[in-house]
């Protein structure tokens, strides 16, 4: 199901030498500073839930050397990764430019989505708070769906999360099949 990828990309895998191929990408701050260890615990037990139904994971916080050329942060994810990929997990458990940007780039390639979080969060991570420059005003605002979203995925603890992922997972390659 994963698609090969454009000129473009191949391209890419060139310059930066990365090959690997993934079917499943979470998109999810891969820095996470507030909740360190606890989160890249929680990011691996979701890689192992994808691995479960015979998909490849794409895990920023293992993939991802932040000691990389900024350029090169973003375009792997972004430019090689998303656009070969089947399905992106947003999730939205802690506030992260790089995760918007990743859920950004799924829409751009017209990629599915399924946004998965913590029900006490919600989905106001979604809205974006904008400043009007001129009168110092802020506003809240929801940039809407921009494209596919295949799943809303709530949960209240781990055990749940995991098991509603795997769940909504395996529907979703059922239903491409």
């Amino acid at each position: 199901m994963s698609k090969q990828g454009s000129t473009k990309v191949r391209g890419l895998r060139e310059i930066y030498g990365y090959h690997n191929k993934f079917n499943i990408v979470l998109a999810c701050a891969f820095e996470p500073e507030e909740k360190g260890n606890e989160k890249f615990d929680f990011y691996n037990k979701i890689g192992e839930v994808i691995d479960s139904i015979g998909k490849k994971p794409y895990l920023p916080h293992k993939e991802i050397d932040i000691n990389w050329p900024p350029e090169k942060i973003y375009d792997i994810p972004n430019s090689i990764i998303i656009p070969c990929s089947d399905i992106v997990i947003g999730y939205l458990g802690l506030q992260s430019l790089a995760t918007g940007i990743m859920i950004g780039s799924a829409f751009e390639h017209k990629i599915p989505v399924s946004y998965f979080y913590e029900k006490k969060v919600g989905l106001d991570s979604l809205k974006c708070q904008l400043t009007d420059l001129s009168t110092g005003k802020t506003k809240i605002v929801d940039p809407g769906w921009k494209g596919e979203i295949y799943d809303l995925i709530d949960f209240e603890n781990e055990d749940e999360a995991l098991s509603k992922l795997k769940l909504s997972l395996e529907a979703f390659y059922k239903d491409r099949k």
